[in-house]
């Protein structure tokens, strides 16, 4: 399974480098930096990083800021409450398998709370 996952992110990167420079948001740490209970840094060389975070149920991370160039993949149906600096927040609920690709606008400060019942786990490839 996660060889799969794997593949299937490396072809979505490879788009994003071809076709886009990475920018970070600059408002906040790196995730990993920011909240490592949560977040933890799997690989990394000069040009990407690759993030697992595993939220346990109540479980919250510190804010935190995600480059412009990065795809997302959930191992499990979430549970999450997506917090900005203002108190706004949204909840979301991704599917097991559902990935993101995002390239050219840094995801600024957040914060995300697994406001389900069981754990919630989530990949992230991040250019630079």
């Amino acid at each position: 399974m996660i060889g799969k996952i794997f593949i299937r992110m490396t072809v979505l990167m490879v788009s994003l480098v071809l076709g886009s420079i990475s920018a970070m948001a600059g408002d906040a740490p790196i995730a990993s930096e920011a909240s490592p209970g949560v977040y933890k840094l799997v690989a990394e060389n000069e040009q990407w990083r690759v993030l697992r975070g595993t939220w346990k149920p109540g479980q919250e991370d510190n804010f935190h800021s995600h480059s412009a160039d990065r795809v997302s993949l959930f191992d499990m149906d979430c549970d999450l409450r997506l917090t900005k600096p203002n108190g706004k927040f949204k909840d979301v609920h991704p599917k097991a398998g559902k990935a993101k690709v995002r390239s050219g606008k840094p995801m600024k400060s957040h914060k995300a709370k697994n406001i389900g019942s069981k754990d919630c786990t989530l990949w992230i490839v991040e250019l630079k």
